[in-house]
């Protein structure tokens, strides 16, 4: 962390860096690490999660400041430690906050390991969230994901009537690690909710990964597409 960020603030407890365009600074701190005994030998996993701060450190919670992730995959052949992927300064999250608590999982069935999490945020009354899942490729990191996980619009209503007839919609996403003949594993994403005031029937959806974007693409028909917020 400190090759990547510089020296560690102890007064603050974190790494103080700035983005990528050299105009905002942000205050990083370790969300997780975790180790993993792979074919080339063992491996570190870290998720930084930065807050975006003023020049006194103090957090700037201006809406439109996104936070900012870093991802590292670290190798120690021989005792050195070595970063073979990673991506320092990726925009994440609203309020100059990045999103924390970030889940540790596996992506395929050949040492394919990433994090997943949601990034939520609300403009005049439409609420909604993105799923985030951010995997090596190359020597970076790359999101995966990227669309939308849930989708409130009752925000923008100011009577009743509107609302009992508004959309919003939940979903539950899982990773069917069961196919292991794919190289990244499918998505499972069940979709619940009311779609313009009516109850939407329960269904899973499965998204297929795409190795020539390598991302997941939104399915036909998808229910979730295209609900901006």
């Amino acid at each position: 962390m400190d090759r990547v960020y510089g020296r560690y603030d102890r007064q603050r407890n974190c790494w103080l860096t700035m983005d990528a365009e050299q105009t905002q600074r942000y205050c990083m701190k370790i969300d997780h690490s975790e180790r993993v005994s792979a074919d080339t030998g063992q491996r570190l996993y870290v998720l930084a999660a930065g807050q975006a701060v003023d020049e006194e450190g103090k957090p700037d919670v201006t809406h439109v400041l996104s936070g900012l992730v870093g991802a590292f995959v670290v190798e120690g052949p021989d005792g050195k430690a070595e970063i073979v992927a990673g991506s320092a300064r990726i925009d994440k999250g609203a309020s100059g906050a990045a999103p924390n608590d970030w889940k540790f999982v596996k992506l395929g069935p050949s040492d394919y390991w990433g994090w997943q999490n949601r990034v939520s945020d609300c403009h005049q009354g439409y609420c909604g969230s993105r799923y985030s899942i951010l995997a090596p490729y190359g020597r970076g990191i790359r999101e995966l994901a990227g669309f939308v996980a849930s989708y409130d619009e009752a925000g923008t209503c100011s009577e009743e009537p509107c609302a009992a007839k508004s959309t919003s919609l939940e979903s539950q996403l899982d990773i069917d690690s069961t196919k292991i003949d794919q190289k990244v594993f499918p998505l499972l994403v069940t979709v619940t909710g009311e779609n313009k005031g009516t109850k939407m029937r329960s269904k899973t959806w499965t998204l297929l990964f795409n190795p020539t974007k390598w991302s997941y693409p939104e399915p036909n028909q998808w229910p979730l597409k295209g609900r901006d917020f």
